[in-house]
């Protein structure tokens, strides 16, 4: 009898332990798709929500009506805590802490590159990479870097940075252009120094032989202002 008694006990804990245990997952698993929902963004970015595993011995009461779900502090965090409610249960209370992690579209090296080569579509590719370990200015378009020099050699998935690049090369040949009375000005001209859009550089007018200053525009273009 004694034998009978204490294997309905094990069984009777077993069960409130699974019928818990699985409680708790759908709990968690709730918090992240309120979270989830409360995030705009793009195709260019993904999100990333883990919530933390809820201690087992927390007690979970039933609701008849559905768990209420809101963001503890207004907002979504890095680290956001959603406060779960039940309406017939009006002092309990749970928060379920949620982690986000944004990864972003970066442009990387498709396969082995080698130093000095004019970088094509078919050499590039996008991975998508945690925010918070990215370092320097990398890119997150292709078109952008079609055409661009590498000043060094990258290895497969490589991240592709500003300064592994040149967009403008010392040397190269290139247009200079510039906005006189509302009227595009342009004529060719010779790299004296190196750079990535935005940069500024110095090149040399062909006809007039002058030196200017300009800044990086696109692949083969400086503008000058005058």
């Amino acid at each position: 009898m004694l034998i009978k008694i204490a294997a309905s006990l094990v069984l009777f804990c077993f069960s409130l332990t699974a019928h818990t245990s699985e409680l708790h997952s759908q709990l968690e698993k709730a918090a992240v798709d309120f979270v989830y929902s409360q995030i705009t963004h793009d195709n260019s970015q993904k999100i990333e929500l883990t919530a933390n595993q809820l201690d087992e011995r927390i007690a979970i009461p039933d609701c008849s009506t559905p768990y209420r779900y809101s963001l503890a502090n207004g907002e979504v965090r890095r680290n956001t805590s959603v406060l779960v409610t039940c309406d017939e249960h009006a002092n309990w209370r749970l928060y379920i802490p949620v982690r986000k992690q944004v990864l972003l579209a970066v442009v990387v090296a498709a396969s082995p590159i080698q130093e000095g080569a004019a970088l094509t579509n078919a050499q590039l590719t996008t991975n998508f990479l945690p925010e918070n370990r990215l370092r320097g200015s990398y890119f997150t378009e292709l078109e952008l870097l079609v055409g661009a020099k590498l000043r060094r050699a990258m290895r497969k998935d490589q991240i592709i940075t500003g300064r592994d690049i040149c967009i403008v090369c010392k040397g190269d040949a290139v247009t200079i252009s510039a906005n006189a009375g509302g009227l595009n000005v342009t004529t060719q001209g010779t790299a004296l120094s190196s750079g990535t859009i935005g940069d500024t550089i110095r090149v040399r007018n062909n006809q007039s032989q002058r030196l200017v200053t300009g800044r990086v525009k696109a692949i083969g273009i400086v503008e000058v202002k005058l």
